[in-house]
């Protein structure tokens, strides 16, 4: 299951607020109710490979606790401690969906190599290569053949690649023979279609996504079973990383950078 990072913000805001001396006197209900769910959301957001350096907030032990209706100083400073915490979290979650622009790519010879698959070069093939890059991965670029060699003898020279990730852009404009011009609609070149198709049979659906972005009169194909489909849109990289992880590859997010 996905995580709902609209909700795991609004999560945290209650919690970064949550050292308001205002609560009612129930206070250990309420203040263990707190701790829960601040780990709870700390180590959702650790599934996917953030902030592995964070640590869970620990209980005030049973020794220091108050039963009056006030708050002793060690409970009000593991109060605090809720709320900063949540609040340093926030703003990381926050980073996350919403980075600064990119900057350059590192050119630090990477390993764990993956094969990229895209039509025409614009900002979601740039975006997932760069991605790709800050993860410390290594993009096998399968973009065009050549006179000599066909785009399955290119494949052919990695044998020991087992991931690929293909990008659907809007290439062709094409419509069924029994319409008109009226009603063609944008569609990813045959060959990026061949190649996705290729991928599949070769490596087994779990081991390609096709990444695209969701535009007017932009067909994507619908006849492929079991494809993981990303939508390119705010948090894209959070599914990448973590189908990515389902599939055995130590991927650190904290390296995209803007961390």
């Amino acid at each position: 299951m996905g995580i709902d990072f609209g909700a795991l913000i609004v999560d945290l805001e209650n919690l970064a607020a949550s050292s308001k001396e205002d609560f009612d006197n129930e206070f250990w209900n309420s203040y263990e109710k707190y701790v829960t769910e601040y780990n709870r959301l700390l180590k959702d957001v650790q599934s996917l490979g953030f902030y592995r350096s964070l640590k869970p907030v620990e209980p005030v032990p049973f020794s220091d606790q108050s039963f009056n209706s006030g708050f002793s100083d060690i409970e009000k400073a593991k109060l605090r401690e809720v709320s900063n915490t949540s609040s340093a979290l926030l703003k990381k979650v926050r980073l996350l969906l919403y980075p600064p622009a990119e900057t350059k790519l590192s050119k630090e010879v990477r390993s764990n190599k993956i094969f990229v698959v895209y039509g025409k070069e614009d900002e979601v093939s740039s975006d997932v290569i760069q991605t790709l890059h800050k993860l410390e991965l290594e993009p096998i670029i399968i973009h065009e053949a050549t006179s000599q060699k066909t785009v399955i003898d290119k494949i052919g020279e990695y044998p020991h690649v087992s991931f690929a990730v293909v990008v659907l852009s809007p290439d062709d404009l094409a419509y069924p023979k029994e319409e008109t011009a009226e009603q063609a609609k944008y569609r990813s070149s045959q060959d990026v279609i061949l190649e996705l198709g290729y991928f599949l049979g070769k490596l087994g659906n779990q081991n390609v996504v096709a990444i695209y972005k969701k535009e007017e009169d932009f067909e994507v194909p619908n006849g492929f079973s079991g494809v993981i489909w990303i939508e390119y849109k705010t948090g894209w990289y959070f599914q990448l990383i973590r189908e990515l992880k389902e599939c055995s590859f130590d991927v650190d997010a904290n390296k995209l950078g803007w961390l």
